[in-house]
């Protein structure tokens, strides 16, 4: 098929002469809601309410006072409460060393929509955030690790193992084999009968056998990439000590760094807890407390490759 010149010379002249528009750089992702809650303790928090599966879910964001991109840690909390006071006063400790830190409030708690999942749909929850906290000019986005307790714990490795590009994982006394926490439950009288553990466990891993499935951690590690701290009282009768030597094991076995504190004479909790209460906690649990927030730093400067803070 032939073309005549003058369509030719037409289509050329089109081209040569086109206005060059600006190309817009894409913007970056950004919460539904940003709402400012002030200076706390030298620290800037936000309050953020972003999507996750379709559901309105709420965090903290906690900046630091330092210049330039900082790394990011995103410090997943305990229990199915929402964030505590005292997740919130060690949300600034981790921010005021110099992190910019997210603490996601899961679906179902404070406010957020849908159900508490336990482990479930809280793990989309902390991997739908990781977009817009990349996004943020405040945050390395090539630097991001995980800090959890108890469930947050558990949330975080299961988080981790579907996202290769975090770079550490803090697991403080959570529970890593599913089946053996609830028949040590079990044994020992401990089984709720709240309507969220039945909905959650059933009679146990021979009636649910997809729901311990998917929350078992030991044998969700195939994507692991991080290295792991774990760190485990010796006195914590919720989350037995076996459970984090199960997960030391486990974690040795697919070939991935990790490290275990033990300390003696603390309870479950003590990480997040006993630097801040007043009774029920003895001198004792709150100085390894503070040991343990020293190896949680010392890691993080590991695997963030920082200096430690003069």
């Amino acid at each position: 098929m032939r073309v005549s010149l003058r369509v030719l010379l037409t289509t050329l002249c089109l081209v040569l002469f086109l206005p060059s528009w600006p190309i817009r750089a894409a913007e970056p992702p950004r919460p539904l809601r940003e709402r400012p809650l002030g200076q706390q303790q030298g620290v800037e928090v936000r309050a953020w309410t972003y999507l996750s599966d379709g559901l309105r879910v709420k965090g903290r964001l906690y900046l630091p006072n330092r210049d330039g991109r900082r790394p990011v840690v995103v410090f997943n909390h305990d229990g199915i409460s929402g964030i505590s006071r005292e997740h919130h006063l060690s949300s600034l400790r981790l921010a005021r060393r110099g992190y910019v830190v997210f603490s996601p409030s899961y679906r179902g708690e404070d406010g957020s929509e849908g159900m508490v999942e336990i482990a479930k749909g809280e793990v989309r929850d902390v991997l739908n955030a990781l977009p817009l906290l990349r996004g943020l000019p405040e945050a390395d986005p090539d630097r991001i690790a995980m800090v959890g307790a108890s469930h947050g714990a558990l949330i975080s490795l299961l988080a981790a193992s579907r996202e290769p590009q975090i770079a550490g994982v803090v697991f403080a006394y959570g529970v890593a084999d599913l089946p053996r926490w609830w028949h040590h439950l079990k044994a020992r009288g401990k089984l709720g009968r709240d309507p969220i553990t039945r909905r959650t466990y059933g009679d146990g891993p021979q009636d649910r056998p997809e729901s311990f499935r998917i929350r078992n951690a030991v044998d969700q590690l195939a994507g692991l990439q991080a290295p792991v701290l774990i760190l485990q009282g010796l006195l914590d009768e919720i989350t037995p000590p076996e459970q984090a030597h199960l997960l030391k094991k486990a974690l040795d076995r697919q070939g991935v760094s990790n490290r275990i504190h033990l300390y003696p004479d603390a309870l479950h909790g003590f990480l997040v807890y006993a630097p801040y209460l007043t009774r029920d906690v003895t001198p004792q649990e709150k100085a390894q407390a503070e040991a343990a927030w020293g190896e949680v730093f010392r890691f993080l400067e590991e695997v963030f490759n920082e200096p430690s803070p003069t």
